[in-house]
C-alpha cells in the first residue's frame, strides 16, 4: 500500500516545481519540504522505487542534481484509490478522489466477474444503500432476493423449477389437517458458528403468529431434539409455501434486541455478511452451510448513485429499466436476455378516505390516469421498457368495473403517497398531477420512507407502489393481497371486499389468486399500471446465472468459467 504521507510529499514537490524537470541540490529539496538532508535522500530512493520519479543525483556540495517527475498527484491518488478498492476499502477510496469522473471510472474497472486470489468475485452495483435485511419486516424487492442468500426457512423455493423444497427442514406431512410435522436438519451452523436449536426455530416461527398470514397457527411446539410441529385453527394446504416466504426465514434471538442486526445480520444461509455500509455490501461464501457450498466465493454490491452509466452491472433504473448486466469482453460472446417482470406497478384507491368510496370518482380517476395515457407521456427511451398492465400479472386481464364515469368538481384536490428512493415513481406521479391537473383537479404527491407507506400510514386517498412475485403465483398474489398491511388496510375499509373470509377460502383450495385479483381490480380499488422488463446482459463466462422474478438470480449457483 502507498503511504499517504509518502504522496502528500511528492505533492508538495510536484507543486513547488510545477512538475517540470529541474536541477537542483537535496538541501534546496530538503528546504522544500523542511526535513534534513538525510531524510530527504531517503524520501528520494523511496519515490524512485515506486516509478513516481528519476532522480540523477551530482557528487559535490556545489553538484546541481536533476529531479524528473514521472506521474502527477491526481494520476498517484487513482493509484492509491485503486489500491484501497482492491483492499474492499470503498469508503476511503470514495473520500480520496475528489474527481468523480475518476472515480466512476475507478469502480467500473472493479464491475463484473474475476479472478482475486484463487477467488471467484462477482463485482455489481446499486443504486442505494441496502441496510434492513431482517425477514419478518418490510423488505423490498431486493432485499428479499437478498434475505433468501443469508437466511434460511424450513422450507423454500426452488427459483428454476417454481417448486418447494427442504431447507432446514429436510422432511414434513400434514400428521392431521391442522397439525404439520417437520423434521429439522442436524448440526446447521449460524454465521456466527454457533450451533442452531430447534428452540430457536420454534421461537422465531412463534414471533410470526402476530402477522396477518400466520394468524392461523394456534401453537408451535417442540416434538423431539430434531422435530417440531405447527397447529393450525384451519387446514392450511399452502403452509409449505408460506414456510418458504421471506418472512418466515429463521432468525437468532438476538434479532430483536441487537440495534444493527437489520444492516449486519446473522443467519443459517448460503452467504453471510462481511460489510455493509453506506459504500458497499460484501457478502462471503459461507463455508459451513449445510446444503451445497456456493460456487462463487464473493458478491461485493458497490453503492455507487450517480457515479455509473450504461455499462453498469446493475444499474439505477434511470430509463425504467430492470439490468442485471454481466460485465462482458468480447461482444462477440455477449449474451442478452430479456423478460417480463411478474408483477406491476399499480394504484391503490385507499378505502379509508370518504372520497374513495365514490365508485363513479374512482371510475373516473382510473379513465383519466389509464396506462396507455401515461405511458404515451414518457419519452421514447423510457417508454420501450414498459407495457401497460391489464392485470397484476402479464398473462392475466381484469376488466375494469363498468360504472359511470362523472367527472369530479374541479376544486378537488387528492393526495397520492408514494415510498422514497424509487427513481419511477417521481416520473409517474408528475405525470399523473399533469393528466389531472388538465382535468382541474390537483394531486398533491408526498413521498415517504418505505416502513410508513408499506404499513399505509398516512391519510391519503391514492398510493402507488409496485410488487414483484417469486414462485407460484397462485400463492404470491393471494399472500400479497391478503398480506400486506398497506393493501388489508385500504381494502378493509372498502366494506364491500370480505378479505377474512377470502383467506380462510383460499386456504381451503376454495378460491383462486386470480379470481380474488379480478374481484380487486374490476371492483375499481386497485388500478394496475404497468409490466417492466428485467434485462439480462454479459459474457458467457458468466454461468449459471437465471433471472428470477425479483430481477436478480441465485448467486450460489453462479460461477466463472476460463476465458477463451
Amino acid at each position: 500500500m502507498l503511504s499517504a504521507r509518502l504522496s502528500q510529499q511528492y505533492q508538495r514537490l510536484y507543486q513547488a516545481h510545477g512538475g517540470q524537470t529541474v536541477q537542483t541540490t537535496l538541501q534546496q529539496l530538503a528546504d522544500t519540504l523542511h526535513c534534513t538532508r538525510r531524510h530527504m535522500r531517503n524520501l528520494l530512493a523511496l519515490m524512485q522505487a515506486q516509478g513516481w520519479i528519476e532522480w540523477q543525483s551530482r557528487a559535490g556540495r556545489g553538484g546541481r542534481s536533476q529531479l524528473v517527475f514521472c506521474h502527477t498527484p491526481d494520476q498517484l491518488q487513482r493509484e492509491r484509490a485503486g489500491q484501497l478498492l482492491a483492499q474492499g476499502r470503498l469508503e476511503q477510496a470514495v473520500d480520496l478522489l475528489e474527481d468523480r469522473d475518476a472515480l466512476s471510472s475507478l469502480l467500473l474497472s472493479r464491475l463484473g466477474q474475476r479472478w482475486e486470489q484463487g477467488r471467484q468475485v462477482l463485482t455489481v452495483p446499486y443504486y442505494r444503500p441496502l441496510h434492513h435485511l431482517l425477514p419478518g419486516t418490510p423488505l423490498r424487492r431486493t432485499e428479499r432476493h437478498l434475505a433468501g442468500q443469508l437466511f434460511s426457512g424450513l422450507t423454500r423455493l426452488n427459483e428454476e423449477k417454481g417448486e418447494i423444497e427442504a431447507d432446514l427442514a429436510h422432511h414434513w406431512y400434514a400428521h392431521t389437517p391442522l397439525e404439520w410435522h417437520f423434521h429439522l436438519r442436524p448440526s446447521v451452523q449460524w454465521h456466527d458458528g454457533s450451533r442452531l436449536e430447534i428452540g430457536q426455530v420454534v421461537a422465531a416461527l412463534q414471533r410470526l403468529m402476530t402477522q396477518p398470514l400466520f394468524r392461523h397457527w394456534r401453537a408451535v411446539r417442540i416434538l423431539s431434539p430434531r422435530c417440531l410441529a405447527i397447529e393450525l385453527h384451519e387446514p392450511d394446504g399452502w403452509l409449505p409455501w408460506l414456510l418458504a416466504d421471506a418472512s418466515a426465514m429463521i432468525v437468532p434471538p438476538e434479532a430483536s434486541t441487537r440495534p444493527d442486526f437489520a444492516r449486519l445480520p446473522v443467519g443459517t444461509g448460503p452467504y453471510r455478511v462481511q460489510i455493509n455500509d453506506n459504500y458497499q455490501l460484501k457478502l462471503q461464501a459461507f463455508d459451513d452451510y449445510f446444503g451445497y457450498r456456493a460456487l462463487l466465493d464473493e458478491v461485493d454490491i458497490l453503492i455507487v448513485p450517480d457515479l455509473i452509466d450504461g455499462s453498469a452491472l446493475h444499474e439505477r433504473r434511470s430509463s425504467c429499466e430492470l439490468k442485471v448486466q454481466v460485465k462482458a469482453g468480447d461482444a462477440s460472446q455477449a449474451r442478452d436476455e430479456m423478460v417480463c417482470e411478474q408483477g406491476c406497478h399499480f394504484l391503490l384507491f385507499d378505502g379509508r378516505s370518504a372520497r374513495m368510496h365514490s365508485a363513479p370518482l374512482r371510475q373516473w380517476l382510473s379513465q383519466e390516469l389509464t396506462p396507455l395515457g401515461l405511458i404515451a407521456g414518457l419519452t421514447p427511451e423510457v417508454r420501450r421498457y414498459w407495457t401497460p398492465a391489464a392485470g397484476l400479472l402479464p398473462q392475466w386481464f381484469h376488466g375494469q368495473m363498468a360504472q359511470t364515469a362523472t367527472p369530479p368538481q374541479p376544486t378537488l384536490t387528492l393526495r397520492l403517497a408514494y415510498h422514497a428512493e424509487q427513481p419511477d415513481y417521481p416520473i409517474v406521479a408528475d405525470l399523473m398531477q399533469q393528466r389531472l391537473a388538465a382535468q382541474g383537479v390537483q394531486l398533491e404527491c408526498h413521498c415517504l420512507p418505505y416502513d410508513a407507506w408499506d404499513q399505509g400510514e398516512g391519510e391519503f386517498d391514492l398510493w402507488l407502489g409496485s410488487i414483484n412475485f417469486a414462485g407460484n403465483p397462485e400463492y404470491a398474489v393471494a399472500a400479497w393481497l391478503l398480506g400486506t398491511p398497506l393493501l388489508r388496510h385500504g381494502l378493509e375499509a372498502a366494506g364491500t371486499l370480505p378479505l377474512a373470509s377470502w383467506h380462510s377460502a383460499w386456504r381451503r383450495g376454495e378460491v383462486t389468486a386470480q379470481a380474488l385479483a379480478a374481484e380487486v381490480v374490476q371492483s375499481g380499488w386497485l388500478l394496475p399500471l404497468f409490466h417492466h422488463w428485467f434485462r439480462l446482459q454479459g459474457s458467457h463466462q458468466m454461468q449459471g446465472v437465471r433471472l428470477n422474478s425479483l430481477g436478480w438470480f441465485d448467486f450460489k449457483s453462479a460461477w466463472l468459467a476460463p476465458s477463451a
